[in-house]
């Protein structure tokens, strides 16, 4: 039986936004959380002037307005608002189809999050049952309330966990699919590729290639598809592809 790895960032390729939409903010009069435009451009000056990666600078600024706010918060507390994630259409459907699918035509299917958002927060999503394992940051606790980052995934740790992936004898690289959306997914992509895997490139607005044009400068993107994982699509038909070839 052929088996296959899919491995998908979580924030703008699963879901229609592309930095993770913490709700908790709103308790500190930041309207739709993380995607607040004070946020963003507070965000975006930290990147400037440090230099670091957005992600970097996100956690920076979040932990930044709760502590202005005085506000000590628990894991419980984090997970508000995740009943309101935006995922991409045809979502609902996606993971019971292509995991049918694949074994009519004898084919184990895995699927992985890989991902610079907050693991924990992942796994309370709605299709975390789907997912085999997710790789993503964690929290610092202390007396049961979050203090700070414990582990951050960078942009190069990407790498890592996708090697850590592939030591399954059973699971080679090149039975390695990626499927990412931004520039934080350049460097899993290119070692995706690099090493026989197929990568695929999604996003959200059909004139907006900005940044696939960015991410594949070197040609290591397989598809660049619209991120919408309904049957008959061209997303859903590039994904069982890769699969197969």
């Amino acid at each position: 039986m052929k088996k296959v790895n899919i491995v998908y960032d979580f924030d703008g390729t699963l879901t229609q936004v592309a930095l993770p939409r913490y709700l908790i903010l709103e308790k500190c009069n930041y309207e739709n959380g993380t995607s607040n435009k004070r946020f963003l451009n507070e965000l975006n000056r930290i990147k400037e002037i440090k230099n670091c990666e957005a992600m970097e600078a996100f956690y920076e600024e979040f932990f930044r307005i709760l502590n202005n706010n005085n506000l000590e918060i628990t894991m419980e507390d984090f997970y508000y608002g995740i009943d309101k994630i935006p995922f991409n259409r045809g979502l609902e459907n996606y993971f019971s189809n292509i995991n049918k699918w694949a074994k009519q035509n004898d084919i184990e299917l895995n699927h992985f999050i890989l991902t610079s958002g907050i693991k924990d927060y992942v796994e309370q999503c709605k299709y975390a049952k789907y997912f085999k394992k997710v790789f993503g940051c964690t929290f610092k606790i202390k007396n049961n309330k979050i203090t700070g980052i414990e582990y951050y995934l960078s942009t190069k740790e990407k790498i890592k966990k996708l090697e850590l992936l592939q030591e399954n004898p059973n699971t080679r690289a090149d039975e390695t699919i990626y499927v990412g959306d931004g520039l934080t997914d350049y460097y899993a992509m290119k070692h995706t590729y690099r090493n026989g895997g197929k990568t695929i490139f999604v996003h959200q607005n059909e004139n907006d290639l900005e940044i696939y044009n960015e991410v594949n400068k070197e040609k290591i993107v397989n598809y660049c598809e619209i991120a919408d994982y309904d049957v008959n699509t061209n997303l859903y038909k590039s994904i069982m592809n890769a699969i197969i070839n």
